[in-house]
């Protein structure tokens, strides 16, 4: 007990103990700050630039050329349009579905057997078992389609129009079918939101078409990609592999990027706190007479803490490796200056 009493009653050496103790937390929190801050540089890099997020992703020259992840409700100013059938939604895009009444063949075991409904595709009679007096048309005179808005924009962004092509989710959507072009209205008759060429609805023969349209409508959408004078537009990584998304709903760059490491919270606070701690350790080391001297303390501090910096951001941020070799060399001066003053 007397030897660790005896620790404790020498005030030159806690001191000294306490400022080596605070000098190391703030030489531990800058490390760890700038290691996941050298991480999250690093994957920019891999993408090919710094993302754009939250507030900061609006469209201006600060955004041109940047990765943007863009969120909110899709703002469609120009509908999305079928010009053939004259039916349009105020929607990212239109979908037409095309069915045939058709045969269809099945099998089972060794029985064939023969039945008439409505597919989306056509169905070659020729490979049947028995094709005599179960013959389909053959190839559809109007096929189905996919009709995108030319003018979609996602938080003030324009898409491009890949990327607007890359909007999924079909919703129903029943048209106005009153109004029909001349040409359309002589050869399909409305019948519960589709357009139908059966002479008789209960009873479609073998050929009759019918027409039907979904459309994609989501309340919000999320996308990655890059910002081309307002517009953002497709994106590659260096290696050239395609990195744009367009995903339903609000999403985080976590969740468009899972890999991507994220930049360290609060990292200029924490920046600020490692400063502050080692300015205060450092003053405990000085000499007792040298102890108000808070510029030969700050400088001390500031010579470890920039060259500590500095090897982190070594072979990534080269320009700001050689800034703290710098700060480093310079708080050296000042504190080999203020120690002689």
């Amino acid at each position: 007990m007397s030897r660790i009493s005896a620790l404790f009653d020498n005030p030159a050496r806690n001191t000294a103990v306490f400022g080596g103790a605070l000098l190391l937390l703030g030489l531990l929190l800058l490390g760890f700050t700038e290691h996941a801050d050298r991480l999250r540089a690093m994957g920019e890099d891999a993408l090919g630039g710094f993302v754009l997020t939250g507030a900061a992703a609006v469209p201006g020259p600060a955004a041109d050329g940047m990765l943007v992840l863009a969120v909110g409700a899709p703002d469609v100013k120009v509908p999305a349009s079928d010009a053939q059938f004259g039916v349009a939604t105020a929607a990212p895009a239109l979908l037409r579905k095309v069915e045939m009444f058709q045969w269809n063949e099945t099998r089972f075991g060794g029985t064939r057997n023969y039945g008439q409904d409505w597919f989306d595709h056509p169905i070659d009679s020729s490979a049947f078992g028995n094709p005599s007096g179960h013959a389909n048309s053959g190839a559809f005179p109007i096929t189905a389609a996919r009709f995108d808005s030319p003018d979609v924009r996602v938080g003030g962004f324009k898409l491009a129009p890949a990327l607007v092509r890359m909007i999924d989710g079909p919703s129903p959507f029943t048209p106005d079918l009153a109004h029909l072009p001349p040409n359309m209205a002589a050869t399909f008759q409305a019948h519960d939101g589709t357009l139908v060429t059966s002479a008789n609805l209960a009873h479609p023969q073998v050929g009759d078409l019918r027409i039907s349209w979904t459309r994609i409508a989501p309340t919000e959408l999320t996308v990655f990609a890059r910002d081309q004078d307002g517009t953002l537009v497709p994106a590659n990584d260096p290696s050239g592999a395609p990195i744009a998304q367009v995903l339903l709903g609000r999403q985080s760059l976590t969740d468009v990027l899972t890999d991507a490491p994220q930049p360290p919270r609060f990292k200029w606070a924490r920046r600020v706190l490692a400063v502050l701690l080692a300015w205060a350790g450092a003053a405990m080391l000085l000499p007792r007479a040298r102890r108000r001297d808070r510029v030969l303390a700050l400088a001390a501090a500031a010579v470890p803490l920039a060259l500590l910096a500095a090897a982190f951001w070594f072979d990534v941020r080269m320009a700001a490796c050689a800034a703290l070799v710098v700060v480093a060399v310079l708080a050296a001066a000042c504190a080999a200056w203020r120690w002689r003053a």
